[in-house]
């Protein structure tokens, strides 16, 4: 996966990564999972965001496109 972050973004990110001694990409993995799981428990949601994933990320949209 290739996200990009603005600067202060990524420094703050990277800071904790340092403070918890950890690999930046666990961390990143780690909030991202984190946010994906209030999405999946809003109530407002039919449709788990989990559900939704495939393995080629990069064809995930392909028809929306177009």
């Amino acid at each position: 996966m290739n996200i990009k972050f603005q600067q202060h973004v990524y420094q703050a990110l990277l800071a904790e990564a340092i403070r918890q001694d950890k690999p930046l990409a666990r961390l990143c993995n780690e909030i991202l999972e984190k946010a994906a799981n209030i999405f999946d428990n809003m109530p407002d949601h039919t449709t788990p965001l989990a559900s939704k994933a495939k393995p080629n990320g990069d064809q995930n949209d392909r028809s929306s496109k177009n």
